[in-house]
């Protein structure tokens, strides 16, 4: 995680974002990927934690530039497919470097959360209000999935050729849970828009 963290410590001073001096990036089996203060160091009122131009941030609205105002998608089922398509771009993608921090959606258990429970986990929530919340959320998930695949490419689907709906979910959980996610326009998807 070491080398991932150097990599986009780089990427996001060299696009013109900033760290404060007095914050860490770091990543911990507890708190996986956060800021905090770093050692020897206080945060005073006023202080610059982060910086983030808008050219580095992942975006619906950077999506849509340049694209028809009636595209019949919801902004954040647009961006979740967007940031699908970068994350099988690998390191063709200008956002890899940000894109390889978040956790790995192809790992086991990339989330705590419950839809991402094992069946050993879901056995907790069995006969509770979490239990009925997970299976419509799941259900609603597939639902904006196949409904985004229909109206972004309605006369073939094999324009989106990656896996899904896994990939799918475990990467809306990840842009549902992020804050600092917005998106550059020069994407292969963004071509094959409807205009």
């Amino acid at each position: 995680m070491a080398d991932k963290l150097a990599e986009f410590k780089d990427w996001f001073s060299n696009g013109g974002g900033y760290f404060g001096d007095h914050v860490e990036l770091r990543y911990d089996g507890l708190r996986n990927l956060h800021l905090r203060v770093a050692a020897g160091q206080q945060l005073h009122s006023g202080s610059c934690i982060v910086s983030c131009p808008h050219a580095l941030t992942l975006s619906h609205l950077n999506i849509r530039e340049g694209k028809s105002a009636s595209l019949s998608v919801s902004s954040l089922n647009l961006l979740r497919f967007f940031l699908i398509e970068q994350y099988h771009l690998g390191e063709q993608s200008f956002w890899w470097p940000y894109i390889r921090i978040l956790p790995d959606p192809s790992s086991e258990h990339p989330f705590d959360t419950p839809l991402y429970y094992s069946d050993d986990d879901l056995k907790w929530i069995q006969g509770t209000s979490l239990e009925h919340s997970r299976r419509k959320m799941d259900a609603m998930w597939k639902e904006e999935h196949a409904d985004g695949l229909q109206k972004l490419f309605p006369s073939d689907t094999s324009h989106y050729p990656w896996s899904v709906p896994a990939d799918l979910s475990a990467l809306k959980s990840q842009l549902n849970r992020q804050e600092i996610v917005q998106v550059g326009c020069d994407s292969h998807m963004l071509k094959e828009l409807p205009q």
